[in-house]
């Protein structure tokens, strides 16, 4: 298992320094082997990870099996990110040292997941840890420690894309002043599902569609071509027969408590890939 005592020590290396970006962990010395490395695209996963579920593991396989994103017989590199400051979240019930423990567990079932449906039987994971809260930051400290990567491409949720494009975030801006160089080289993909946050898929649809069309202010026309959206269920694969839309981090810490299962009566061992369940139990994380 993991330790979180070095992951801990990569943490307060990272804010003792003056570098936004560190890499905690890698699957392969390979990743990214040397920083002049031409690389056509770097997926990236922020998100916090608190814990990693299986529902973040089939968005990073989705992504792995899509074409548009993955050339078939290439090498993919996925860089999962974790923010040591996040604008919205704090740093609890799990320590940062923790999630990255689980991060590691959850490259493993990334890289096993090879031949499963994916276009490479090559994925190279990254685990990395920034100071930067927004993602036009986090994007300018990968590109500066990989100059070799021609684009990076974001897998988020409709939640994360309209906090990326809330004015609230960037004061004194406007959205293409803040936004411009991160749109210019980036590219989102998006994962929709009907939420009751949210509204339906097709609400969400419609939001990018608005943007197409010039109806979101100050929202430029060609962002929409930007940002690929994909549906959360179609094409899963192999062995999972659960409703994804039922899965989260929050069902997997209501699932670690005392209770033993979550409030959609989900067992842990349903929510979260095999070594990132061993971890939590071992070190009895979210138990009240």
């Amino acid at each position: 298992m993991p330790s979180a005592k070095a992951y801990q020590d990569q943490l307060d290396m990272l804010r003792r320094g003056s570098d936004p970006l560190r890499i905690a962990y890698t699957s392969s010395p390979s990743f990214l082997s040397s920083a002049g490395s031409q690389v056509k695209s770097l997926i990236v996963f922020d998100s916090s990870f608190n814990p990693p579920t299986i529902a973040h593991l089939e968005l990073v396989n989705r992504t792995l099996a899509n074409r548009a994103i993955v050339e078939p017989g290439s090498v993919a590199n996925v860089l999962l990110l974790l923010a040591v400051q996040n604008a919205d979240k704090p740093t609890v019930p799990a320590p940062l040292a923790d999630r990255l423990a689980m991060m590691e567990q959850f490259s493993l079932a990334v890289v096993g997941g090879g031949g499963g449906g994916q276009n490479t039987d090559k994925v190279n994971v990254a685990v990395g840890i920034t100071k930067h809260a927004r993602f036009v930051d986090k994007a300018d400290g990968v590109f500066g420690m990989f100059p070799g990567v021609e684009e990076q491409i974001y897998l988020t949720g409709y939640d994360t894309l309209i906090r990326l494009l809330d004015a609230k975030y960037y004061p004194n801006q406007t959205l293409e002043q803040a936004l411009g160089r991160f749109m210019a080289r980036c590219k989102i993909v998006c994962y929709i599902r009907d939420n009751p946050n949210w509204g339906t898929a097709a609400d969400q649809v419609q939001f990018v569609d608005d943007i197409r069309a010039g109806k979101k202010p100050n929202v430029p026309q060609a962002w929409a071509s930007r940002i690929w959206l994909l549906s959360y269920y179609a094409g899963q694969r192999g062995p999972i027969k659960l409703d994804l839309a039922l899965v989260s981090s929050t069902a997997a810490r209501a699932a670690a408590s005392q209770t033993g299962q979550s409030a959609e009566g989900l067992a842990l061992n349903e929510i979260v890939p095999h070594g990132v369940m061993r971890y939590i139990v071992d070190n009895k994380l979210y138990v009240k």
